[in-house]
């Protein structure tokens, strides 16, 4: 009888680590698991993901995996999430294969034994550098640059909290390998994600957009990482119109939007709705003005704003 293929994929809407940590499990997979495994993507890549395939990995000609919008029969690897709503539809409980990740467990379950490996650290190609160099696996600039760019968005270029000491001491390894000016390709990566040109107002909501079940609610938090601002400030009424309309379309109780400064690190968050403010007020103390309420200090969904809220609205 012949065998499911076995794929690697990340969450929808995928970012930078998402799909790269996808791809570099897709190259080792021989070496790691014994097997070829298929790297493929739940959703259209950002900006800065299509900077680092098209433009600083241009030459090593790394193919973009094919988009997946259903798992039939496949074997599965999952990578950068482990929350059930942020996956495709179709994953059986006895076809996830392996798991690797760095967000909390978000509730899956295995009918056999899986491998996973899930560690607090700021990204998942961060775990996936400490794979290879625990099987004595042999990396090259090219690979050694995917990761690299991965932990470099995945943390704001060490700016996050989710940051740890171990993700820069790992970019400090690998640069070993990729010889890159990480200050240069921080600023390249961050100005290719900030550009709005031919994005709808609908579509900037959705880039990083995800889905969470918090006790009885459902909850919608977006964000948008830039070093303008103020380029996404204008734009302000069609991106409310367009919250309003998904929060109603996908019948959330709460529909968050922030939008992440990368420079001054501070998240203008968007509190377009009476909900959305009583909560928001309630939880980060701060107070709206004209629709949109300052965090300062705060730049990361998983370790600064999912807690909080889940902490509120997860006993309801």
């Amino acid at each position: 009888m012949k065998k499911d293929k076995t794929i690697v994929i990340g969450h929808k809407n995928p970012d930078t680590d998402s799909i790269l940590s996808a791809i570099l499990v897709s190259f080792y997979a021989r070496k790691i698991f014994g097997r070829d495994i298929e790297a493929r993507r739940a959703g259209e890549i950002n900006k800065e993901t299509a900077f680092i395939l098209n433009r600083l990995l241009k030459s090593a000609k790394i193919r973009l995996p094919k988009i997946l919008n259903k798992i039939s029969r496949e074997n599965v690897v999952l990578v950068d999430t482990t929350e059930p709503s942020q996956i495709i539809e179709g994953l059986r409980d006895d076809k996830l294969f392996a798991i690797i990740d760095h967000h909390q467990l978000g509730g899956l379950k295995s009918l056999m034994p899986i491998y996973a490996r899930v560690e607090p650290l700021g990204c998942t190609c961060s775990i996936i550098y400490k794979i290879l160099k625990e099987k004595n696996i042999k990396i090259n600039k090219v690979t050694a640059t995917m990761m690299i760019a991965a932990i470099v968005s995945d943390t704001l270029f060490f700016n996050s909290p989710t940051t740890t000491l171990e993700d820069k001491k790992i970019v400090k390894e690998l640069n070993k390998y990729a010889k890159l000016n990480i200050k240069e390709l921080a600023e390249n990566m961050f100005n290719a994600k900030s550009i709005l040109t031919g994005i709808k107002p609908a579509d900037i909501i959705k880039k990083d957009y995800k889905f969470f079940m918090m006790g009885k609610n459902r909850v919608g938090i977006g964000v948008w990482e830039t070093v303008n601002p103020l380029s996404v400030e204008g734009k302000k009424q069609d991106i409310i119109a367009a919250l309003k309309n998904k929060k109603n379309k996908d019948k959330l109780d709460y529909l968050f939007f922030g939008v992440v400064d990368i420079i001054k690190q501070n998240t203008y968050l968007y509190v377009f709705s009476d909900d959305e403010k009583a909560l928001a007020k309630d939880i980060f103390k701060g107070t709206a003005k004209d629709e949109i309420m300052v965090l300062k200090g705060i730049v990361s969904r998983k370790k600064q704003i999912v807690p909080l809220l889940m902490d509120k609205l997860g006993q309801f």
